[in-house]
């Protein structure tokens, strides 16, 4: 996973003359890629350099900003079930608002943000993440459209097949040496009944050694977001990790449906061989997210275990297949029980987070950032003296 730039590194953005009076007036609402309406008379903001986006590196100054939103967008990833139960003296019921969830930014956290001059594609996203509304992913897909982080986010989106096919491609040719890019593209393909295009797109992908989901990026950005937001350390890393959105992964693993049925033709057509190629497809990707790039996040590598197991379900279950360690079954079994290690510890993170303080939560977060979260797992399983 591709590391994000320290904020030291960052180029700043310059107000010109009175340039506080882009977040003043009326904000209107965006009304798709194409809905970023102007202002006239609001200053200009120096362009800054952001690594690897080249000349789209900022937002003009007199971009419609959308409204804040009301609350945390769907699809979000909680790196554990974060318990809600903790009374009020602890530092995590501070997290959620009265109804459970995290509550939205205010307006005013907002403005500050972009007056800061956070106006990058991966601040806009930030600005999605942390509940302020699918408009910013929007914003950031209008200025930066060909920023992968952008266009990875935005995989989720349902704006019709031709929208969707479109930003694909441009995935492809901004993250060429990207598997996820190709892997993502498959499953439009299968979807819309391309085989063809699907297959060429998994092959692509499974010589590709790079699988970037850049969520360690957004959730760093976020975290930078909450700080100033006025949040605690242990709290801003809590809700940057959370709040993750995670749009390919289910993707990922319809993908791997798509492949179990397609194999279950070949093998019904009489060709075993084309089932079994399918298959090591399935099993690079289940890889890639369970050992690989893609497995920074505890529900990354169950995504990954369960494509696994899909793309081996049409296989005879008792054969020894030569990319396999013993047969099917054996291997399921295998997967099976590194998906109960797993969820045992999420269900041991969820106990000691209850009574964890805001230094052992700090702690924790660092590791994740370096070592990926069942490392990070595995510390606190240490600490609580389980092996």
């Amino acid at each position: 996973m591709a590391r994000p730039c320290p904020i030291g590194m960052r180029a700043r953005i310059v107000m010109a003359a009175i340039g506080v009076l882009i977040l003043t007036g009326v904000l209107v609402r965006l009304a798709g890629r194409d809905g970023a309406n102007r202002r006239s008379g609001a200053p200009a903001l120096e362009s800054r350099a952001d690594p690897g986006i080249g000349a789209n590196a900022a937002m003009p100054s007199n971009a419609a900003v959308p409204t804040a939103g009301t609350g945390p967008a769907a699809g979000t990833n909680g790196f554990a079930s974060l318990s809600r139960e903790s009374g009020d003296g602890h530092w995590l019921a501070r997290l959620f608002d009265e109804s459970g969830e995290t509550p939205p930014l205010p307006p005013e956290v907002i403005e500050q943000w972009l007056a800061a001059g956070r106006t990058n594609a991966a601040d806009l996203l930030a600005l999605r993440q942390a509940g302020a509304g699918e408009d910013y992913l929007r914003l950031a897909l209008a200025y930066f459209p060909d920023d992968p982080r952008v266009l990875v986010s935005a995989s989720g989106l349902s704006d019709g097949p031709e929208a969707k096919r479109e930003r694909l491609d441009r995935l492809k040719a901004a993250a060429p040496d990207n598997a996820l890019a190709d892997y993502l593209s498959a499953r439009d393909h299968f979807q819309q009944g391309r085989l063809e295009e699907a297959i060429a797109d998994l092959a692509a992908a499974n010589g590709k050694a790079r699988f970037d989901d850049y969520v360690l990026d957004a959730m760093l950005t976020t975290e930078e977001l909450y700080l100033q937001a006025g949040r605690s350390a242990a709290e801003a890393k809590a809700l940057g990790t959370a709040t993750a959105h995670l749009p390919h992964l289910a993707q990922l693993k319809g993908l791997a449906q798509d492949v179990a049925a397609l194999q279950t033709r070949y093998l019904e057509a009489g060709d075993p061989a084309a089932a079994e190629q399918l298959a090591r497809y399935g099993l690079r990707l289940g890889e890639q997210l369970t050992v690989g790039e893609g497995s920074h996040t505890l529900i990354g590598q169950l995504v990954g275990t369960a494509v696994e197991r899909i793309v081996l379900m049409p296989l005879d279950p008792d054969r020894a297949y030569e990319f396999l360690p013993g047969t099917v079954n054996e291997y399921v079994v295998q997967l099976d029980q590194r998906r109960a290690a797993a969820r045992e510890n999420g269900r041991v993170f969820d106990r000691w987070l209850e009574t964890a303080t805001e230094a052992e939560v700090t702690s924790y977060f660092d590791r994740f950032k370096v070592y990926g979260e069942s490392e990070a797992m595995n510390w606190v399983r240490q600490r609580q003296g389980q092996p």
